[in-house]
């Protein structure tokens, strides 16, 4: 079981850490790179920033490898404690939860943000997007394992409470960034988590049912 547990969360993180890390090069890292050209307004900051362009992408790459890893093995071990067979299509449906979870919903009070654009509090921005992610998972569990009209109910309650209270925010939304980069750039890393996901996911569920327990390994 440890074996199997260990192999398929490092087969996942390593699967989703470079298909996200390479997304992140081709996409979003321009459009970070473009935006610090706006919050420096100078060309030094363009030439500074493509000096620095392949040590940002080998630390990235790195740490999504990682954090890829340790969500693997955190679903797989959820999944475990739930029961029932782990494969690639029942693991799906835990990527799209994690997903959602930990980005979707905090994006709605805390979008991705760009270099140069205005942020409140740190830590009360950590504290709400815990809470956020904390609440959302309760709220998704509720409503699809517990089941029924209550349950239900008491699921989306939970999960609407941390946007009922609200993010912290900014004192001013003024930035010197454009709006639609801005904009492209939520959308760019919301894409990017979900594929991440969704790899990581599915590689996870289809290497724990090959080297799983029951199995001929």
């Amino acid at each position: 079981m440890v074996r199997a547990l260990v192999l398929s969360a490092a087969a996942a993180g390593l699967a989703g850490g470079l298909v996200a890390a390479a997304y992140q090069v081709l996409v979003a890292t321009p459009l970070i790179l473009e935006a610090e050209i706006f919050e420096h307004a100078g060309e030094t900051a363009g030439h500074m920033a493509a000096g620095a362009a392949l040590g940002r992408h080998l630390l990235t790459s790195l740490a999504t490898i990682i954090l890829a890893t340790g969500g693997a093995l955190i679903l797989l071990g959820l999944m475990i404690l739930d029961g029932g067979a782990i494969t690639a299509m029942r693991a799906l449906p835990w990527g799209a939860g994690a997903f959602v979870a930990l980005a979707l919903a905090p994006a709605v009070g805390l979008p991705p943000e760009l270099p140069g654009m205005p942020t409140g509090d740190v830590v009360e921005r950590q504290i709400w997007w815990l809470a956020t992610v904390l609440a959302t998972s309760f709220g998704l569990w509720t409503i699809f394992r517990r089941g029924g009209p209550a349950s239900i109910v008491l699921g989306i309650l939970v999960i609407v409470l941390p946007h009922v209270v609200g993010a912290p925010q900014p004192v001013s939304h003024d930035s010197a960034v454009p709006a639609g980069l801005a904009a492209q750039f939520v959308a760019s890393s919301l894409a990017g988590s979900l594929i991440l996901w969704i790899v990581v996911s599915s590689v996870a569920g289809a290497v724990f049912d090959r080297f799983g327990p029951g199995t001929d390994e």
